[in-house]
């Protein structure tokens, strides 16, 4: 059976060092991770067609070259040789949210801490990146929790995709990122009617970056 591989998953070798020393014991810059992939078929982009039979060879994450023939070792470089594979450059996802699991939302978001949610971005930027998918833009997350997982990723911390953040997520009053869970046509007497029957850690709890700045002077009121 043919299988599907995507260059992307590749970059795992971005995080590879060979290091060494000079004869006076001075430490050297590390030497770069070299590989060469073998594909049966390979993906070109450019006119949409399989070409056989193609090696490419990846420096420190980035391909530097794509050449055709068989698998052939190089030395310094490590061999991967996937006859019976399709390779494909990494896909992208332009709107993800990492850090929050699905139906994570209104009040069910109050009751998983940041911390948590920052742990549930790095199992799920592993997952990406497992399933192809070599850059993502995350539309918005609690407490900055998709920057820090951005930076993981880019200190080679744990796996997963270039990741393009957004940080807090904007929100309309009654929208998905407002935690105030109100509709959007609300006034502001009918809001401060409805939030004076409302427990204070519900009326007080995480909202949105903009839920906090529409609703700041009902919310002192109310606590």
């Amino acid at each position: 059976m043919k299988r599907t591989v995507l260059i992307g998953l590749l970059t795992v070798f971005g995080g590879l060092s060979l290091s060494g020393a000079s004869e006076v014991g001075q430490p050297q810059p590390p030497a770069p991770a070299r590989a060469v992939v073998h594909a049966g078929r390979f993906l070109d982009v450019k006119t949409g067609r399989w070409v056989l039979d193609q090696n490419i060879s990846i420096e420190n994450g980035r391909i530097v070259r794509i050449e055709p023939g068989p698998a052939k070792a190089v030395a310094g470089s490590t061999l991967i040789d996937l006859p019976n594979a399709s390779v494909l450059p990494g896909l992208i996802d332009a709107h993800v949210h990492l850090t929050l699991r699905p139906g994570s939302f209104g009040y069910e978001i109050l009751g998983i801490s940041e911390a948590r949610q920052t742990l549930t971005g790095a199992a799920s930027a592993q997952r990406t990146l497992l399933a192809g998918f070599t850059t993502v833009r995350n539309l918005g997350a609690w407490g900055f929790t998709d920057v820090a997982l951005r930076d993981a990723i880019n200190e080679g911390e744990i796996p997963g995709p270039r990741m393009l953040v957004s940080g807090m997520p904007l929100s309309i009053t009654g929208g998905h990122f407002d935690n105030t869970l109100l509709p959007g046509s609300i006034t502001p007497a009918s809001r401060a009617s409805l939030t004076a029957s409302m427990p204070c850690s519900t009326r007080c709890g995480k909202t949105s970056s903009t839920a906090r700045m529409s609703s700041s002077s009902w919310r002192r009121a109310a606590c």
